[in-house]
């Protein structure tokens, strides 16, 4: 091997070293980046004239694991799906609260049922029927509360959705963007700074909707949805979505009062469990919206229509018409099983029992229609409706429940179905949340920087560096020899 050669496979060496220890830098330096993955340096040997002329960089290589990453991000989907779910059972499990609890909507019904006893103990006593009128109240004001913050609850799902689409449409024109980079700077420099920002964003993407990555010529990848749904392939298509505002109970997606989901301007199935974007947060948001959280009015719904029932039934009140409405009402009105949809937000104590609307609580114990009151002795009516209240009773459908129950009992049923909702869901959720876990770091074990090895990596170099360095030093000393004979 000649001088020049062996100063031309040094000065390669140099050069190599110079690059990878700019890479152990740059590698522990972003090491608790999540989305970095670790860098090395691709190397092959360099020839002139069939003879070794050192080494050359070919590029830098990004550790990746694709089945890895394809894995993690579908829990990630799973878990943002369960998280939303999840999330969204606990507060409408909460409005109910549980029996027992105080201010839960069965203790509100037990303590009505104690009031009406005590009056009917006491039928002369003027507290005892304002107790009883107060506590019927309270029990309406409840119902009233829940269905205000069902819909709440829809309306903050509605707002999520709107949310979660502006960040999808975001992210993918952002990735647009960058294949356009990666195609452009292909051939002509380092790229994968470029892929960590794309990763970060498809990450981004499938936690929302689930989602398949595929390579194209250039370094591009094209985005599916796991059930189809094209959302990147060249270029980004749009998700449409206009949030609404205020959403009472009456108001559905098949009804036309919500809107649907639309890809670059045509409607999607979303929110059904099987939707070409279901699977992810944004479907969870669209269920809790359009599923969860009107199944749970229907329930209360159900609650307020049995318990208006109870005081309308026939023979219990022989001062009130048949045409006029009991002591609770639909709005002031006698309630119909045709407009039970919305109900616990429409009921109202009947005023002429209520002295905060101008009526008198005696009529509790000698009737709605009565225009004096009666003898304060007679416990009659207070007493027969103590016992229209407990009586074991059928609900209405929506309830869904099939036993038969007295008022109390069914809002105590309902409340602790739904707490056993919630719970199964919130256990979906921290097991998907530890498989998650499990899985990220089964892709850093392969991807992620450890600082150690990056540590022995440059340790390397610096050995490599100084022996390049000793060969051109060498060299250097043999033609100034030369130079000097």
């Amino acid at each position: 091997m000649g001088l020049s050669s062996a100063l031309s496979i040094a000065n390669s060496g140099l050069a190599t070293v110079s690059r990878a220890a700019e890479l152990v830098s740059n590698n522990v330096a972003n090491a608790t980046v999540e989305s970095y993955a670790r860098k090395e340096l691709a190397l092959s040997p360099q020839t002139v004239g069939g003879q070794s002329a050192g080494v050359r960089v070919d590029g830098v290589l990004r550790a990746e694991n694709a089945q890895a990453t394809a894995t993690r991000r579908q829990t990630a989907a799973e878990h943002g799906a369960a998280f939303v779910a999840s999330n969204g059972r606990a507060n409408l499990s909460a409005l109910l609260g549980l029996p027992g609890e105080a201010g839960a909507l069965a203790s509100q019904m037990v303590a009505f049922e104690d009031a009406l006893r005590a009056a009917s103990n006491a039928p002369d006593s003027t507290s005892l029927l304002a107790n009883a009128a107060q506590r019927a109240g309270d029990v309406v004001s409840k119902l009233n509360g829940i269905s205000t913050q069902t819909s709440a609850v829809r309306v903050a799902a509605d707002q999520s959705i709107a949310q979660q689409v502006e960040t999808v449409n975001s992210s993918l024109k952002q990735i647009e963007s960058i294949n356009a980079q990666i195609r452009m700077r292909a051939n002509s420099g380092d790229v994968t700074g470029l892929e960590d920002e794309r990763q970060r964003l498809i990450d981004q993407i499938s936690a929302i909707i689930p989602i398949r990555q595929m390579r194209r010529d250039g370094g591009d990848v094209a985005l599916y949805t796991r059930n189809g749904a094209q959302l990147l392939d060249g270029s980004a298509k749009e998700l449409g979505f206009t949030a609404t505002p205020t959403i009472t109970p009456d108001m559905t997606l098949a009804g036309g009062a919500l809107s649907a989901l639309t890809l670059n301007g045509r409607p999607v199935t979303v929110g059904t469990g099987a939707g070409q974007m279901d699977g992810g947060s944004l479907g969870a948001a669209f269920a809790l919206r359009d599923e969860i959280a009107p199944g749970f009015n229907a329930q209360i719904d159900a609650i307020a229509r049995d318990l208006a029932e109870r005081f309308e039934a026939p023979g219990l009140d022989p001062t009130r018409a048949p045409t006029d409405p009991g002591l609770f009402t639909d709005a002031g009105a006698l309630s119909a099983p045709a407009s039970e949809l919305g109900l616990a937000g429409r009921l109202r104590l009947n005023a002429l029992a209520d002295p905060a609307q101008g009526g008198a609580a005696w009529r509790l114990r000698d009737g709605l229609g009565a225009a004096t009151p009666g003898p304060a002795g007679t416990s009659t009516l207070l007493t027969d409706s103590l016992a229209a209240l407990a009586a074991p009773r059928l609900a209405p459908a929506g309830a869904g429940v099939a036993q038969r129950l007295g008022a109390a009992d069914l809002a105590g049923e309902i409340a602790a179905q739904n707490y056993a909702t919630a719970q199964r869901a919130d256990q979906k959720t921290a097991f998907l949340a530890g498989q998650f876990d499990a899985l990220r770091n089964l892709e850093l074990a392969e991807t992620a920087v450890d600082t150690d090895r990056e540590m022995q990596n440059l340790l390397v170099i610096e050995q490599a560096y100084a022996a390049n360095a000793r060969v051109i030093s060498t060299v250097d000393t043999l033609l100034r020899t030369l130079l000097e004979i």
